[in-house]
């Protein structure tokens, strides 16, 4: 992690010939680890204060990003998909890869503070989700607080006093490395996310689809796509079956979040699907998605393609 921060540091005040990739900052998140397990030195790295910054930003100056999509213990990262709903994702963005990242969260305090003075615990609502079974043995009692990432609660341990916050008496659940980036901080607990296996999947995005994705090694993955199904505005009720049955592909897994172009309690949908097959060519899965989205608008139903990979 000590090469990922020395990279992006340098790029700050350098002109960079490598591609730009935007990550949930600051340094030292998860996003953060992730993309530099992926990229290394191919890109440099821009930090951006949210997921949907992360996605908001994305242009021909900063043409790759990463987001998390879902998490092994807490499920779905529901800022990434409700950014997902927008128009210009699957027109103008794109999701490009996906990526792995094993999670281990530590408690982290200022020096010398102890569990015992612990009143509020801050971090990312999916690393306070993930870390129930602790927080429910050994600070019943305290409150949680939610902030942009688990980096940027470590670094607010270190802010002064204020009305409602003291930080002699709050922890925050991040990553160890947090501690050589952010000094008078101390790892009080590690290891203390529900379970072993907790693990993160990441979506790699890009703006358009020409640029390569700057991969050190590429990964070796099912082929996917992601698809946005919209119901009818005027409908009253939506048939999903009909969307299956056009579909004709594989469907590893179905989220949906509120539609924000449709009646009230209709449901945009995405539809992950993938290559059951394994064989297929990368330009001949373009197509076979191609062809599901034009069976799907044939049925009547309104979808978008936002990523193939």
């Amino acid at each position: 992690m000590s090469d990922s921060l020395s990279a992006l540091a340098s790029s700050s005040d350098e002109v960079q010939e490598s591609p730009a990739l935007i990550f949930l900052g600051p340094p030292g998140t998860y996003s953060h680890q992730a993309a530099f397990d992926a990229f290394g030195d191919t890109v440099h790295y821009v930090a951006k204060q949210t997921i949907a910054s992360v996605f908001e930003s994305l242009s021909s100056e900063l043409l790759f990003g990463i987001i998390p999509q879902e998490n092994s213990t807490n499920g779905s990262v529901i800022e990434t998909y409700n950014i997902l709903r927008c128009e210009f994702v699957g027109r103008d963005s794109f999701v490009r890869g996906e990526i792995t990242l094993p999670i281990k969260h530590s408690l982290v305090v200022r020096q010398n503070v102890k569990i015992e003075d612990i009143e509020h615990v801050l971090s990312h609502e999916q690393a306070l989700g993930q870390c129930k079974a602790f927080l429910r043995e050994f600070l019943p009692r305290a409150s949680l607080v939610p902030t942009d990432s688990t980096a940027s609660a470590a670094r607010a341990l270190l802010n002064p006093p204020s009305e409602g916050f003291d930080p002699l008496k709050s922890a925050a659940i991040c990553s160890t490395v947090v501690t050589s980036l952010f000094p008078g901080l101390d790892v009080l607990r590690t290891g203390i996310q529900d379970g072993e296996s907790n693990m993160t999947r990441f979506y790699i995005v890009s703006y358009g689809l020409d640029a390569r994705v700057p991969w050190q090694t590429p990964p070796a993955y099912q082929k996917r796509a992601l698809i946005r199904l919209l119901p009818d505005r005027d409908s009253v009720a939506w048939d999903f079956s009909r969307a299956i049955k056009a579909l004709s592909i594989p469907i590893s897994r179905v989220d949906r979040r509120p539609s924000l172009y449709s009646a009230t309690f209709h449901d945009v949908y995405y539809l992950e699907v993938y290559d059951e097959g394994g064989k297929e060519s990368d330009v001949a899965w373009f197509d076979c998605v191609n062809q599901a989205v034009e069976r799907l608008r044939q049925a009547g139903l309104k979808s978008t393609v936002l990523g193939v990979w």
